[in-house]
């Protein structure tokens, strides 16, 4: 037999109870119980209440230890078993006996035996409670059980001569335990990967939970800038009362969904943002706390106000079609129709001159269907940008306005040398083709008429400008001549309205900026930008 097992009759001889042989008939919980009985019985813990005689005291101690729904263990000093309550049976599957004499630490988990030993050893030295110790227990089918244990020192009691040790099986908590943190880091993971910001605050608005998500959108870097404020500062001052109203809301309703503000960063910036707050409640569903998600709208934003530009846009080349495109088809079926009259009547010159008015009135569809396609062409993006001459790129517009510069009498200078940049050379083309021309066309019938081009290199910028000294355009217009199908004339010369806009289509496909700087009488400057090529 294994020595140390509960059969051994060496083990049991060498740290039991010496009563125990001399009591085969008797159960140790019913002597020890008894002994305590009499224990007290002397110290007066019992005098006579209850009305209870020593039998009946000793039934009542063996009942209480043997039906307590904790486990009660006695050891030694070495940790040996010297009694087990019955309820180990029900929460580890041994029964009593099967552990009597073996020690006891054998059957905690190896990763939990020193901290169990240390606590043991500590309780030996010091009689009195020990201080609680959780652990881990082999259950009898091999599997492990969480226990909580204290232990009383009763070495010196001749009643007990042992540790007792009250162990509780908390595995059932431990479980819920680790459901509640897997839960929890799920959620905390589910946060962390949210696109969104979370903000958590108490029912006052204080914060005590802020995202990553959070510190970057707000401009922070360490959750205690932010944990304590309170959330509303978050919003831009303009909008605080209605962030205020939004949680207030969220307390009455439950939640608000998609509420829209301007919030601020650390540094003062702003942003527009959409936000959403919901209530927290405890497990009684009182509210507890409030917790906000936050986003960044700008892109949602300039794509919306984008939407509304085109529908304007489209608005106004719907007008444009239905008005200056079926206007010179009108002028054309009517000459056309006169053209027929007065070859019917033998009229020569005057079909002659119908046949020219149709030829005007072609070259006018022809224009205002070449300048729509222009339009339409320079807001796309499809082409590779590419190192383009922009020096090269002027030349060759100049050569194709040589006819417009002489008829004009004007003097067209290069004042700069100008850089590579990275664009598509056909936009770069309408561009300085529009802005050229649009300084011919529209600079009125002043004396030595000039047009200057230059540039200046600006960080990885290049800042084109197209100068005229011709009659200037008033402050009030200087945003409208960019839109497109409005045209503004300061010298009473017709157009369509597209060449400009045309312009800043091109400009912005590139992600460049347009404007222009001009006084009346004073001529104009437009400037615009290109990302310089890289070297």
């Amino acid at each position: 037999m294994e020595r140390g097992g509960p059969g051994s009759r060496e083990m049991r001889g060498e740290y039991l109870p010496k009563e125990f042989d001399g009591n085969r008939g008797t159960s140790w919980a019913e002597r020890k119980a008894e002994g305590l009985h009499t224990t007290l019985e002397k110290e007066g813990g019992l005098g006579d209440a209850g009305g209870v005689d020593s039998s009946s005291g000793t039934r009542f101690f063996r009942r209480l230890v043997e039906h307590i729904l904790d486990m009660i263990s006695v050891l030694d000093a070495e940790g040996r078993v010297l009694y087990n309550s019955p309820s180990l049976t029900r929460h580890l599957g041994w029964l009593p006996e099967e552990l009597e004499g073996k020690c006891a630490f054998d059957l905690v988990h190896p990763e939990d035996l020193p901290r169990v030993l240390g606590t043991f050893r500590k309780g030996l030295g010091a009689p009195g409670v020990t201080e609680t110790v959780e652990y881990r227990f082999r259950h009898k089918d091999g599997s492990w059980h969480f226990l909580e244990s204290v232990a009383v020192n009763l070495l010196h009691d001749p009643a007990v001569r042992g540790m007792v040790i009250s162990s509780h099986d908390i595995s059932d908590r431990k479980r819920m335990e680790e459901e509640l943190r897997e839960s929890e880091e799920m959620h905390r993971g589910l946060v962390r990967a949210s696109p969104d910001a979370v903000t958590v605050s108490d029912l006052l608005g204080n914060i005590t939970y802020v995202s990553p998500q959070t510190l970057r959108l707000h401009g922070f870097e360490r959750e205690e800038e932010l944990l304590g404020m309170n959330a509303i500062r978050l919003a831009a001052r303009e909008d605080r009362e209605k962030a205020l109203a939004v949680y207030r809301m969220a307390l009455e309703e439950g939640m608000v969904r998609n509420a829209e503000l301007t919030a601020l960063r650390k540094d003062g910036s702003r942003f527009p943002a959409e936000i959403s707050v919901a209530v927290i409640r405890d497990t009684r569903g009182e509210p507890r706390g409030l917790v906000a998600f936050t986003r960044d709208i700008s892109e949602r934003k300039k794509m919306e106000m984008e939407l509304r530009n085109r529908n304007e846009e489209l608005e106004a080349f719907a007008h444009t079609i239905s008005h200056d495109l079926l206007t010179p088809v009108a002028i054309v079926e009517g000459y056309a129709k006169a053209a027929l009259e007065a070859d019917a009547e033998g009229r020569a010159e005057a079909e002659r001159e119908c046949l020219e008015a149709i030829a005007r009135g072609a070259r006018r569809m022809s224009e205002l269907i070449s300048s729509l396609l222009q339009y339409a062409q320079a807001g796309h993006a499809e082409m590779e940008e590419l190192a383009v001459d922009a020096e090269e790129v002027l030349l060759e517009v100049l050569m194709d306005l040589e006819e417009e510069i002489q008829g004009k009498g004007a003097a067209v200078k290069i004042r700069d040398r100008l850089p590579a940049v990275r664009a598509e050379a056909v936009k770069l083309r309408q561009v300085f083709f529009n802005l050229v021309g649009n300084a011919l066309k529209h600079m009125g019938n002043v004396e030595d008429p000039r047009v200057e081009i230059g540039a200046r290199v600006e960080g990885d910028l290049a800042i084109f400008r197209v100068s005229d000294n011709g009659v200037g355009i008033p402050s009030a217009l200087q945003e409208q001549i960019f839109e497109p199908f409005k045209h503004f004339s300061m010298d009473g010369t017709p157009g369509l309205g597209i060449g400009l806009s045309t312009v800043k289509r091109a400009v912005r496909s590139w992600g460049g900026k347009i404007w222009v700087e001009s006084s009346p009488g004073e001529g104009a400057t437009f400037l615009f930008t290109v990302p310089l090529a890289e070297t």
